[in-house]
């Protein structure tokens, strides 16, 4: 099948008579076509009619992707019960998936109220089956003891399962217990090895950690230069200058010289090219362009009240700077009024993660 060679235009035209006869592996990925627009213009309500055709048939993949366009509100209203409706469908299937979904929002309290213990249930299913965001999110729940006694040890167990298949908020989140010695014998080699594999990956918390073993000289030599750069990629990922990282290159900049910062800048932009990062750092770790000066004692800018500065009026045009963390996200606008708000937050059913979305002004 044209499938098979991703020659979706074929593939598509393949599916449809298929998809229309009732088959429903057809209409399964028929609706991924539409909800990817690939070989047709994407379309999300398509893609809702075919998913719910073969999930009313009973297939798991299609419904877990049904209780994700629900979640997200992609081709129909926002329906969190809706979404646990349809997750659970394919979660009692045995699908590692829709058992993680499920899991998530039992831990977030949404279209369910929250029960730790009931994600537990719903991610450790998933865990046991290989499903390396759940493994992932189980470490993180005995991490923080939630609906499971604190265990640091265990955390690690599930981190590392995670990681070891390459999944980098795990490795990232293992490079944390090393750091701090959690659960593991304190070890900042091992830190940075496991920060490492995120970073080059383009996790921006692992670029930021990363950063501050360069710009402390914890498991690796020091050198600011690459920090900086670190810093700076991370920065250049959140929604607003008001990072970790920004904030952190902020510190660094202050013991740093012209020269030191224009080269540091020049290896960022090195860095941002795909597959490079770890090549990059560890050629310019062997080979400094710059000599760095002894470092200096400076005190930390204020953290302030954690909204962003105030932009400045533009004729026309409402203007505002928004810092988030995570989903929590202060805006600042430019006639100075400051709101504190939550982002939405949408799933990728596909890549596993979380998206956030602040909106406009």
């Amino acid at each position: 099948m044209a499938l098979k060679s991703k020659d979706f235009l074929q593939a598509v035209k393949e599916l449809r008579p298929l998809a229309e006869s009732g088959n429903p592996w057809a209409q399964t990925q028929l609706g991924i076509r539409h909800y990817f627009g690939q070989g047709i213009p994407q379309d999300y309500k398509e893609a809702v009619k075919w998913f719910r055709l073969a999930a009313d048939q009973g297939v798991a993949e299609a419904q877990n992707i049904l209780g994700a366009t629900y979640a997200n509100g992609e081709g129909v209203p926002q329906d969190y019960k809706e979404a646990v409706k349809w997750y659970r469908l394919a979660a009692d299937q045995g699908d590692a998936v829709a058992q993680e979904n499920l899991g998530r929002l039992y831990a977030n309290g949404r279209g369910v109220p929250q029960d730790y213990k009931e994600a537990v249930k719903w991610y450790r299913l998933a865990a046991d089956q290989g499903d390396a965001n759940a493994q992932n999110n189980l470490g993180v729940m005995h991490d923080k003891g939630q609906g499971v006694p604190q265990d640091y040890k265990e955390a690690v167990k599930w981190y590392r399962l995670a990681a070891d298949q390459g999944f980098a908020n795990a490795q990232n989140n293992l490079g944390l217990m090393y750091k701090e010695g959690l659960g593991v014998p304190q070890d900042n080699k091992e830190a940075v090895k496991w920060y490492r594999l995120a970073a080059d990956q383009g996790y921006a918390n692992a670029q930021d950690n990363l950063g501050v073993m360069y710009d402390h000289g914890r498991g690796v030599t020091s050198n600011r230069v690459i920090a900086y750069a670190l810093f700076s990629l991370s920065a250049s990922k959140a929604l607003s200058n008001s990072s970790n990282a920004a904030r952190n290159r902020s510190i660094l900049e202050l013991s740093m010289s012209p020269k030191e910062i224009n080269v540091a800048q020049d290896l960022m932009r090195e860095l941002e090219k795909p597959g490079n990062l770890l090549k990059v750092v560890d050629k310019y770790a062997r080979n400094p362009l710059v000599k760095e000066s002894p470092k200096l004692a400076v005190t930390p800018p204020p953290a302030g009240d954690g909204y962003p500065a105030r932009p400045e009026k533009r004729p026309g045009v409402v203007s505002c700077n928004t810092s988030c963390i995570n989903a929590d996200c202060r805006r600042t606008y430019d006639d100075g009024r400051k709101v504190r708000f939550t982002a939405q937050r949408k799933f990728d059913p596909f890549s596993g993660e979380w998206k956030i979305d602040a909106g406009g002004c």
